[in-house]
């Protein structure tokens, strides 16, 4: 019988092709079943010494509270994986003019990720539903249709191993308030701030969270929309203020 889990899925940043931010991430938290309450009592004990009822990572007054949030996540157990998309070098050609380059770009993303999150269910012997952070629109429909067929679709890498798929406000559901953690933590690893500096902390202290496959976290724990789209390292050290 193989173990259950949750994928609950969230994203950062604005994809909205060359009138967004430079980078979009989209992530995926894999949780057990059985590690969900210990991962709420971490959230909740947050929020009490916080003293705030949901965890909304942008909204974060200071640092020191982003890191101390972090921190105390890092501690429970989960898996992370995420895709990137610097949104600088996309240029989408829909086949059909009706077609929205955001939505197909955001798509082929969710593609990405839902492929690696079953490779990770094949590998570890697990099944699970996956849960979406609600838009609140249409579109939280769109998105549930698209998934199913491509798990249905024989012509590709993605291994069936889901039950279900649903969308829920993020406001009400403390594991998606982890995945916005996780994803707004890796954004804030390539997105500068209004002053030209790169966060990358948080993203180190969930490092060891990431997929990783016989060693290798890039492809998998990271994914690049494009492998063109990988920063060269000088990205990274003209924007970070520390640096060993």
């Amino acid at each position: 019988m193989s173990t259950k889990c949750t994928v609950y899925i969230d994203e950062a940043g604005d994809l909205g092709i060359n009138r967004g931010t430079q980078w979009f991430v989209l992530s995926a938290v894999i949780i057990n079943t059985d590690d969900e309450p210990e991962m709420r009592n971490i959230i909740t004990s947050i929020k009490q010494r916080l003293n705030i009822h949901e965890i909304h990572f942008r909204n974060l007054r200071s640092f020191e509270q982003k890191s101390y949030v972090v921190n105390e996540l890092a501690n429970g157990n989960f898996e992370l994986i995420n895709v990137i998309i610097d949104t600088s070098q996309l240029n989408i050609r829909c086949n059909n003019p009706s077609d929205n380059p955001s939505i197909v770009t955001y798509n082929f993303a969710c593609r990405l990720l839902i492929e690696r999150v079953s490779w990770l269910l094949r590998d570890t012997e697990r099944s699970g539903k996956i849960i979406l952070s609600s838009r609140g629109t249409n579109r939280d429909r769109e998105l549930i249709d698209y998934i199913n067929n491509l798990i249905d679709f024989e012509n590709n890498e993605i291994v069936n191993r889901f039950t279900n798929i649903q969308s829920k406000q993020a406001n009400s559901w403390d594991m998606l308030q982890l995945a916005d953690v996780c994803a707004t933590s890796m954004f804030y690893r390539f997105e500068p701030n209004q002053y030209g500096f790169i966060t990358p902390c948080y993203s180190f202290r969930l490092k060891r969270k990431l997929y990783q496959y016989n060693g290798h976290i890039e492809k998998y724990g990271v994914k690049y929309y494009a492998d063109s789209m990988k920063p060269n390292e000088q990205y990274f050290v003209d924007k970070m203020l520390c640096r060993k």
